[in-house]
């Protein structure tokens, strides 16, 4: 099933303000987020780590199912699988996220996973390219 969100007022070239593309982009997290605790309830796939995932850009929000079945995911549905994983057996994990303005008067995010030692980037360990979200200096 495809589920589709249409967001005329937030994100690109909409006139809207950061703080309701934050918002809009919390709630959508949060909500990939609860997806993905749900299915792990019932499921016990590999770890993000060792599920052959790779970094690759979409504009799909991806569950993990469809994610390891896509093969490839960017910082949006790799966080949420993470932040599930590391929630399922009691580890304190959320989102976070990061916005620049880009040149069409939008606004591009990367979203990481902080945790109590500090941020953790899967794209990155994922293999995100070094210079693809460079302008994002938190998260390693």
């Amino acid at each position: 099933m495809r589920i589709t969100f249409d967001m005329p007022h937030v994100f690109e070239g909409t006139g809207s303000t950061p703080v309701q593309n934050a918002r809009a982009l919390k709630t959508l997290l949060d909500c990939l987020i609860e997806l993905n605790v749900a299915y792990l309830v019932d499921h016990s796939p590999a770890p993000l780590y060792r599920a052959g995932v790779v970094y690759g850009r979409t504009q799909v929000w991806d569950t993990i199912p469809a994610l390891y079945q896509r093969g490839y995911g960017d910082c949006k549905s790799l966080t949420a699988a993470l932040v599930a994983e590391r929630r399922k057996v009691g580890q304190i994990a959320n989102p976070v996220f990061r916005f620049r303005n880009n040149p069409s008067g939008g606004q591009d995010y990367h979203i990481l996973v902080q945790t109590p030692r500090g941020f953790e980037d899967p794209s990155k360990v994922l293999g995100m390219g070094a210079d693809e979200n460079s302008y994002f200096q938190h998260g390693r």
